[in-house]
């Protein structure tokens, strides 16, 4: 799908809630994804008349990162965009993976938006890195929440995430670069296949076969999650005796029958009720955190078990969930 200015403003003006006269920041890396996401968004923010901030990212994993940042700015100085370099602590950078990038990428662009009250930040995700996304969690054995891969909104600590460029694939953003003349770098890491995410970038490059396979299942899970949803939302009302502001009373004998993944979502749903200023809970956290609470029942040894900071008393007919 060609991507268009137009388009682009009216999705964002339709799907997304700013306020008067937006500050916006945009994760750079200088790579054809971000480049791309940050001059159209360059666009639109001169219409919404607020403030665009580019943060490009040094991981300082690759030699030539300083390089690279530095001509970065320094090319987004010739478009009046205001940028700036944020650098990943040395001491952070261990395995030099894609996966401690991205961990590290997410503090330092999380943190920069939270110290100057930014409350949108935009990242370069494509439809492409959601389908490689999902192959890397269906064979690591996710649940049917995981599988839901990257989502195109998210909220975290009051900061709004948002990835407009999903429906869009890579063709797609090389192509708009193409059009418009834009600069970016081409990372070397992309294509080394010691990366398992580069592995499965090459397998859907070369099996069109598999591809459109991959694709009707991956459609099939975001097609069915609504349904997905109410039905653990209707486990949860079929369970929960009551609620009140920091406790929430659950029937014991109907939970510990429930399938494990239905369990292990409604433990999740408590969780973020009584306990909305902590990240999400691990699944194998859950998964450990479950058995103990089994063999406890089990054995009707009645006592409190701890996880992160909320707090579970069983008894013979309830189990009681507080902070």
């Amino acid at each position: 799908m060609k991507i268009e200015q137009d388009f682009f403003n009216k999705n964002l003006n339709k799907n997304y809630i700013f306020e008067k006269n937006p500050f916006i920041a945009v994760g750079v890396s200088g790579g054809p994804d971000s480049m791309c996401l940050l001059f159209l968004l360059n666009n639109w923010i001169k219409i919404k008349k607020g403030k665009l901030k580019a943060l490009i990212v040094n991981h300082q994993i690759r030699d030539e990162s300083d390089l690279e940042t530095k001509n970065i700015k320094k090319y987004l100085l010739n478009y009046k965009i205001d940028s700036s370099i944020i650098k990943v602590v040395k001491n952070k950078v261990e395995k030099k993976n894609m996966n401690e990038a991205r961990v590290n990428r997410y503090e330092v662009l999380l943190n920069y938006c939270k110290k100057k009250s930014i409350l949108h930040l935009f990242i370069g995700h494509h439809q492409d890195d959601n389908l490689e996304t999902f192959i890397l969690r269906r064979l690591a054995g996710s649940n049917f929440e995981g599988l839901r891969s990257i989502q195109n909104k998210m909220i975290n600590n009051h900061l709004q995430i948002i990835r407009p460029l999903l429906g869009y694939k890579k063709k797609d953003i090389l192509n708009y670069n193409q059009l418009n003349n834009i600069y970016y770098i081409n990372d070397s890491s992309n294509k080394n296949l010691k990366y398992s995410r580069v592995v499965v970038r090459s397998f859907l490059e070369n099996t069109n076969i598999y591809n459109k396979v991959i694709k009707k299942d991956f459609n099939q899970i975001i097609e069915n999650y609504p349904f997905y949803k109410k039905m653990i939302y209707e486990f949860f009302n079929l369970i929960v005796l009551k609620i009140e502001k920091n406790k929430i009373y659950v029937i014991s004998e109907i939970f510990f029958n429930l399938n494990q993944e239905i369990k292990t979502k409604i433990i999740e749903i408590i969780y973020k009720y009584l306990m909305p200023e902590r990240k999400n809970l691990r699944y194998n956290k859950i998964v450990f955190f479950l058995k103990l609470l089994q063999d406890a029942f089990s054995c009707k040894k009645y006592h409190k078990i701890n996880l992160a900071g909320m707090y579970i008393k069983n008894d013979e007919l309830n189990l009681i969930f507080s902070r």
